[in-house]
C-alpha cells in the first residue's frame, strides 16, 4: 500500500515539476515582480474577506450534508476541521490529505467515521457538479466567444457531456449495480451510487448542496480572484472572466499534481490567454492567490497541533 502511495506521489511530483519548468521559461519574471508591486493592502483585505465568505458557504454546505447523516456538531467544529484541512493540504506530506483529516476529525468528534467519510465525498461531488453547472451557464451567456474559440468550445462540450452523463447516472442508475472485470472499480462505484441515492431521496439533499456550492464558487473563487485582477490593474471583461474561471477550477482540481502546483498556473496562462491577457499578469494572480491562501491556512496550525494531542 505504501509503495502505491509513494508511486502516486512521485508521478504527481513529476507532473508538477514539468509544468513548473514550462512556466519558468514561459514567463518574464521581471514583469511578474512589476505586478506584485501593484498589490495593495486594501486589495489583500478584500481578497481575504471574499475568501473567508466562500469558506463559510463551503463549511455550511458540508455541515448540511453531515446533518443528513445525523452528525450534529456545532458549525465551529466543521470550520476548524475544514480550515485545518487546508493547512494539511498545503504543508503536510501528500500521503495525509486534507479530506482524510476532515474525515478523521469529524468522525472522531461524532464517533461516526463512515458517515463523516460520506459527507466529505458528497461535499466534493456536489462542489464539482456545482462548478460544472456554472461552466455551462456562463458558456451559454458568452456563447459568441465560446463558438469562436475551438479549444473553449471543445472543453465546454466535454463539460456538457460529462455533466449530462453524471445527471443520467444519478437519475436512472443509482438503484442499479454495475459489473466490470475490475472488482475494485465495481466496489467503489456501486458504493458511491448507493450513497448518492440516499442523499437524492425525498429530501433532495444532493440538489440543495449543489445549489449551496454556487455560493462558494461565486464568492470564494470567482469574486476573490477577480479582486486580485482588479487590484493588479488587469483588465478583463466580467463575462469573459466568468466563462473561464470555473473551467480553471475544475482543471486545477484534477488529482494529477501535488496540491495543483503547476497545473493551476498553467491553466491561468492558457485560459486567460484566449482573451489576450499577458501571461505574466495572470500568473501573478495565480501565485498571489496561492501565497495568500497558504499563509492563511498556516493560521490553522494551532488547531492541528491541539487536535493531534487530543
Amino acid at each position: 500500500m505504501l509503495n502505491k502511495k509513494l508511486l502516486k506521489f512521485i508521478l504527481k511530483l513529476a507532473v508538477s515539476l514539468f509544468f513548473v519548468w514550462w512556466i519558468i521559461f514561459k514567463i518574464d519574471w521581471l514583469e511578474v515582480l512589476f505586478y506584485f508591486k501593484k498589490i495593495s493592502i486594501r486589495g489583500i483585505i478584500f481578497y481575504i474577506s471574499a475568501y473567508f465568505l466562500g469558506m463559510f458557504f463551503s463549511v455550511y454546505k458540508w455541515r448540511f450534508l453531515a446533518s443528513f447523516k445525523e452528525i450534529n456538531l456545532p458549525i465551529r467544529e466543521y470550520f476548524k476541521a475544514y480550515f485545518t484541512g487546508t493547512f494539511v493540504n498545503n504543508f503536510m506530506p501528500s500521503f495525509i490529505g486534507g479530506d482524510s483529516y476532515k474525515i478523521y476529525r469529524i468522525g472522531k468528534l461524532s464517533d461516526k467515521y463512515k458517515e463523516a467519510a460520506s459527507s466529505v465525498v458528497m461535499d466534493r461531488l456536489t462542489g464539482f457538479l456545482g462548478g460544472m453547472f456554472l461552466v455551462f451557464i456562463f458558456s451559454v451567456l458568452n456563447w459568441k466567444i465560446v463558438l469562436d474559440n475551438k479549444i473553449l468550445l471543445a472543453l465546454n462540450l466535454i463539460n456538457i457531456i460529462l455533466l449530462l452523463s453524471i445527471l443520467v447516472f444519478i437519475k436512472f442508475f443509482t438503484h442499479k449495480e454495475i459489473s466490470t472485470p475490475i472488482k475494485k472499480v465495481n466496489e467503489i462505484f456501486n458504493r458511491l451510487m448507493r450513497e448518492v441515492n440516499r442523499y437524492n431521496g425525498e429530501s433532495k439533499t444532493i440538489w440543495k448542496a449543489i445549489g449551496l456550492s454556487f455560493f462558494f464558487n461565486l464568492t470564494g473563487l470567482a469574486l476573490a480572484n477577480y479582486i486580485l485582477f482588479w487590484s493588479l490593474g488587469i483588465s478583463v471583461g466580467v463575462l469573459d472572466y466568468l466563462s473561464v474561471i470555473f473551467l480553471i477550477s475544475i482543471v486545477s482540481s484534477l488529482p494529477v499534481s501535488i496540491n495543483n502546483i503547476g497545473i493551476k498556473e498553467w491553466a491561468y496562462i492558457t485560459f486567460f490567454g484566449f482573451f489576450g491577457l499577458n501571461p505574466a499578469a495572470v500568473i501573478s494572480v495565480a501565485i498571489l492567490s496561492r501565497i495568500i491562501q497558504m499563509l492563511l491556512s498556516f493560521l490553522a496550525v494551532g488547531f492541528y497541533l491541539r487536535n493531534k494531542k487530543a
